[in-house]
């Protein structure tokens, strides 16, 4: 029986990794921001849901009366939209995460696992005496890679074991977000036409139950320092990707690429996508037909009841 702290566990990976370790008969102390979050966890004996925004993160070793085996690290705020490029709000997230390593230390913990972004290596457009160039300029993704950076130096000053991982496109049962996995799928399920990027880059979608699997892998198996791609080990452009979900779900669909500029793109020859099944064994083995016709059920369903409400 391992003892495991999560932040962001009422989250769409928070929730499935809480799962998954409640389900192997761990204990999970679930960090979340307010007490409405509560709810959205799941109900059980071994789960101690902790109410703790950022500003009170030096509580936890005080509201933890154990020592812990795990700390895994997800909670973040601004990934997206406005927030994702204020350099205040991505300030007080590395902010939070150093102090959640420190408290990591006071808890004795052993490993610490820390979900950073494909977004570290977003290359995104900006022109420079009239000619378009491509650099690393996402506030989000470099506050990402700050914070890893630091985790990584105050590890080995504790001699904690540390690891990170990375995922792009996570897709699946569970999220009820608006994300552009849900959106497709939700446009696709109403019959729609996609108007979408040139996506000719490469690019990933993952299924919600590999991308646990890849985390468990990574803090039983993980050589320390280690950062660690979860996805599929050879990857196909967004083009090719978007083709196979349109077939499974409504091959008459009509897909419009060359809609939208294509102004960004993970360049995933900076990442070591082998790195992962090499060191752990650990590859990505969900039917992909399948994943997205159980995610498309569970969506449609949800949207049903959005209807009738």
């Amino acid at each position: 029986m391992k003892n495991v702290v999560i932040t962001g566990a009422s989250g769409f990976l928070g929730g499935a990794l809480t799962g998954a370790f409640l389900n192997n008969g761990d204990e999970v102390f679930a960090v979340v921001k307010k007490e409405s979050e509560i709810v959205h966890l799941p109900e059980h004996i071994n789960i101690n849901p902790i109410i703790c925004d950022f500003i009170d993160y030096e509580r936890l070793s005080v509201c933890i009366n154990k020592p812990v085996d795990y700390f895994v690290h997800l909670a973040w705020a601004g990934v997206a939209g406005a927030e994702s490029k204020q350099i205040v709000t991505q300030v007080e997230n590395i902010k939070a995460t150093c102090i959640a390593m420190e408290q990591a230390n006071i808890l004795q913990v052993k490993r610490f696992l820390f979900a950073g972004s494909s977004y570290q290596y977003r290359m995104e457009a900006f022109m420079q005496d009239g000619k378009e160039q491509f650099v690393q300029k996402n506030i989000y993704g470099l506050a990402k890679q700050a914070a890893g950076d630091l985790l990584k130096a105050i590890a080995i000053k504790y001699n904690i074991h540390f690891n990170k991982v990375l995922f792009t496109n996570v897709f699946g049962i569970g999220d009820y977000s608006t994300r552009s996995t849900n959106t497709f799928i939700k446009q696709l399920l109403s019959g729609e036409d996609l108007r979408l990027i040139d996506g000719e880059h490469k690019h990933d979608w993952i299924y919600i139950d590999d991308a646990v699997q890849g985390m468990l892998a990574i803090l039983k198996k993980g050589n320390n320092g280690m950062s660690y791609y979860v996805g599929n080990r050879k990857l196909n452009s967004f083009r090719e990707i978007i083709t196979e979900v349109r077939d499974i779900l409504s091959p008459k669909a009509g897909l419009y690429f060359g809609c939208y500029d294509d102004n960004g793109y993970i360049d995933y020859s900076q990442i070591d996508l082998e790195a992962l099944y090499r060191d752990t064994g650990f590859e990505c083995k969900s039917d992909f037909k399948e994943s997205i016709m159980k995610t498309a059920e569970w969506l449609k369903e949800h949207m049903d009841k959005e209807t009738r409400i």
